[in-house]
């Protein structure tokens, strides 16, 4: 084996110009790879972003005179919902002429507030909705929904735009809370109705029972009016007779009735 010749310091430095230029292309490469990376990363993470806002988009249903269908729809697009600031803002133009509307805000159980439509004509009423406030709706089930009742039908290319504010409630398996929210204020809304129920019934008893204290009441006065008659013509008959008692004829003719007295008792 010959023996090792020593580098002379310029080859020591070529050396290790060398090796730093196959390093700084390593971490090229690398920072290449991760960039790459984080790229795809973001594609996935977008295609996901898209496919959970399905379950937010805002979608119209119109109806032309034979009922709500799949196939009469307009769907917002999905930049029309802002997750940052919970906000909806969408334009629709109708292609034909329609009775009805129906807004769908998505497919989860949501809170919204403030939905309102650009043209003063059309009321939004939302169908299911515990109504918290004036203009602030919470729905508890899937497929909440905001029907529109036509005074007219509207003419093909009418345009209008709807915005409100939205927040969904994202369900899950394990969200116990959510379920919990929901079992409690389902529970509330029973326990009301069972109470307004009762509320009826009591009222209910109490009319009832008050038309028959009416009743009684009405018979009672009949009673009192036809004893009072009663009475009035008992005085009218003792006056009567006190004064045929108290006549000169009466009088005269006491002979004769005690004559007729004493025969008829032979």
């Amino acid at each position: 084996m010959p023996p090792a010749t020593k580098q002379t310091p310029e080859e020591q430095i070529a050396e290790l110009k060398e090796q730093l230029s196959l390093s700084d292309q390593g971490v090229s490469k690398l920072a290449q790879r991760c960039l790459a990376l984080e790229q795809q990363l973001a594609q996935m993470e977008k295609h996901e972003s898209y496919d959970n806002m399905s379950l937010f988009r805002l979608t119209l249903y119109y109806d032309c005179g034979l009922g709500f269908s799949q196939q009469d729809i307009l769907p917002a697009p999905v930049s029309a919902y802002s997750a940052s600031n919970h906000t909806v803002s969408a334009i629709f133009e109708l292609p034909r002429d329609v009775k009805a509307l129906r807004l769908d805000p998505g497919e989860l159980p949501c809170y919204v507030e403030g939905f309102t439509l650009s043209d003063e004509r059309l009321q939004p009423v939302p169908a299911n909705a515990l109504a918290l406030e004036e203009g602030k709706d919470l729905f508890l089930q899937f497929d909440p929904q905001f029907y529109v009742e036509c005074p007219e039908r509207l003419p093909a290319g009418t345009k209008f735009s709807v915005s409100y504010t939205y927040y969904p409630l994202q369900t899950g398996g394990d969200d116990t809370v959510f379920h919990a929210l929901r079992r409690a204020i389902e529970l509330n809304q029973d326990k009301a109705a069972a109470a307004a129920a009762a509320a009826d019934e009591q009222r209910a008893l109490a009319e009832n029972f008050g038309a028959q204290l009416a009743g009684q009441e009405h018979r009672a006065a009949y009673l009192e009016e036809q004893l009072a008659a009663a009475i009035a013509e008992k005085e009218h008959f003792r006056i009567s007779y006190e004064a045929v008692l108290s006549s000169s004829c009466w009088k005269l003719t006491a002979p004769i009735r005690a004559l007729f007295g004493r025969r008829n008792q032979k």
